[in-house]
């Protein structure tokens, strides 16, 4: 082949190089009605379910299923190492293959929520039961675990809680203290994780260890609110912000006396 004839190929398609740009950019910004072209239409048509939608394949009709009887989640993330900064992370794997019901399940091998919490409770899980309550209980339940009824009581627990429109149960209700129907440490724990009705649940965010500390936290609040200011030594009173003991009365002098 000739230098010429090369050359001459090389402008030929050069030219219709240019040619197909122009063309592409001209059909910039034109609409049509046909359907776009589908290469995978079995990727782009599959059948897919929404979250908290209806189902009728299934015979509870719920799109979100539990996991098949017997399954072990490996791990929440990635992360395999033996840094401090990864305990949290093993500490939850561990959590997954934990087989006490009662401490990671809150119930016994019957099924029945546990009455008694199953860890040692002391004042550091007390401090971490506050921690956890106070960012993921009190904005509906109230830091005093009172609840919210916006019909009945505009001042009683948080702005989040009055503004639902369900009453937001008070933990100090009797059917929630111990000896309650549902006064159970399991139950509490179980809720708190799982969550029922229409309070969400908070596995996410609360491990065993963080949702066990909130039960605590809650018995504790429940004791304060059963309980009475002379319940509290005077010298802490003042704390509480009590008035201040009035002094005794002097004695009366004996008779005969000035």
């Amino acid at each position: 082949m000739s230098p010429r004839t090369t050359h001459t190929l090389r402008l030929a398609g050069a030219g219709l190089a240019i040619g197909a740009a122009l063309a592409m950019a001209g059909c910039r910004g034109d609409r049509s009605d046909n359907p776009p072209r589908q290469f995978f239409p079995d990727m782009d048509d599959q059948p897919r379910w929404k979250p908290q939608s209806e189902s009728q394949f299934y015979a509870d009709n719920r799109t979100m299923r539990q996991p098949v009887p017997g399954t072990i989640p490996f791990g929440a993330t990635y992360v395999l190492a033996e840094a401090d900064w990864a305990e949290p992370f093993n500490r939850k794997r561990d959590e997954f293959l934990a087989e006490d019901y009662e401490l990671h399940d809150g119930t016994d091998d019957t099924g029945a929520f546990i009455t008694t919490i199953p860890v040692r409770v002391d004042l550091d899980l007390m401090a971490l039961g506050k921690k956890k309550f106070d960012i993921y209980c009190a904005t509906c339940h109230g830091y005093n675990g009172e609840g919210a009824n916006a019909a009945q009581d505009q001042t009683r627990g948080s702005m989040v809680g009055r503004r639902w429109t369900i009453p937001i149960p008070t933990f100090h209700d009797p059917l929630y203290l111990p000896g309650g129907a549902r006064g159970q440490d399991g139950y509490i724990f179980t809720v708190a994780r799982k969550g029922v009705n229409t309070m969400p649940a908070y596995g996410h965010a609360l491990d065993t260890r963080d949702a066990w500390a909130v039960v605590a936290y809650v018995r504790a609040l429940q004791t304060s609110h059963l309980g009475a200011l002379t319940d509290v030594p005077e010298s802490e009173r003042a704390s509480l912000g009590a008035p201040p003991p009035k002094p005794a009365a002097p004695e009366a002098p004996p008779e005969g006396q000035p």
